[in-house]
């Protein structure tokens, strides 16, 4: 029985220099758009810039946008298709990337790997930037995607070999720290092997400040650090239902909704648990996400 070809990418310049791994099966779409398959940020490169087919001892590219090139076969015209052999090298945008045959990761039996670069990259000076890549095993998903079921769990994730491996629990600490700071209530911190890893939830709202975050995780490491960026994009709108009447934030804080009191850890309607009360909000709780409800 043929195993599916299977293709593995590296790297070769720019911030994300130094990092690989294997191309998912089947056609991907590279582009720096968040419904890409291999998303990468301010590489030059369109929403939509290409797509890769993994192909036995060759691949199929392509280009969806000007800019798109094979080493040593000259630019490839916007709607046009090329097959070439491997080992083989792609340049498209500011970026250059080199797929090579990987039939030993074949047996890993993933229908499609969803590979996610979303975070915002911070260019200094000297070009030091942070990465931020999950590996996501349901291809309708995605780091920050839109289209995510409510409720729907984090798939298990894999990590890019990268550079600058380090010891990561006090960047993780710190991390989160700053998380907490930003009011990203539904987002936790944990090192990994090699990485610090973000999952959870963020709203429309606050996408911005989840990106403002990892700026400041980028500019604190310079760069030398990678975030795995499992976050994803959620409308979790506070139970509109609970009309808060009154609230006492004394030694033992209580909310008055209906003439009965609640306190910290009360069961709600739908679900909902007080976590805590806070100068202005009700934080509430439901299967481990977190809804703020002002007052």
């Amino acid at each position: 029985m043929n195993e599916p070809a299977s293709v593995h990418f590296e790297v070769l310049s720019g911030p994300y220099s130094g990092v690989s791994g294997e191309a998912p099966v089947g056609t991907s779409l590279i582009g720096s758009g968040l419904d890409a398959d291999i998303v990468f940020v301010e590489q030059g490169l369109e929403s939509n810039h290409f797509r890769l087919t993994p192909l036995h001892g060759s691949i199929e590219i392509e280009a969806l946008a000007a800019g798109v090139s094979i080493e040593g076969n000259g630019d490839i015209a916007v709607g046009k298709r090329v097959v070439i052999s491997l080992p083989a090298v792609i340049h498209a945008g500011t970026m250059s990337i080199r797929c090579t045959q990987d039939s030993a990761r074949g047996s890993i039996g993933l229908s499609r790997l969803s590979i996610i670069a979303v975070s915002l990259v911070l260019l200094s000076s000297v070009g030091i930037a942070t990465l931020a890549i999950s590996f996501l095993f349901d291809g309708s998903a995605g780091a920050v995607s839109p289209d995510a079921p409510p409720g729907a769990p984090l798939p298990a994730k894999l990590t890019l070999n990268g550079p600058n491996d380090r010891p990561l629990d006090a960047a993780a600490e710190l991390l989160q720290e700053e998380v907490n700071k930003a009011g990203l209530l539904n987002i936790k911190i944990a090192p990994g092997p090699g990485v610090v890893s973000a999952e959870g939830t963020v709203t429309p709202a606050l996408v911005t400040r989840w990106q403002e975050v990892q700026r400041w995780f980028d500019q604190h490491t310079n760069g030398s650090l990678t975030l795995v960026n499992g976050v994803i994009l959620k409308e979790d709108k506070p139970p509109s239902s609970i009309a808060v009447q009154a609230v006492w934030r004394g030694v033992h804080p209580y909310l008055l909704i209906g003439g009965q009191k609640y306190f910290v850890g009360a069961l709600l309607n739908d679900g909902w648990t007080v976590d805590r009360i806070e100068a202005g909000r009700v934080l509430l709780s439901r299967n481990g996400r977190l809804a703020a409800l002002p007052y």
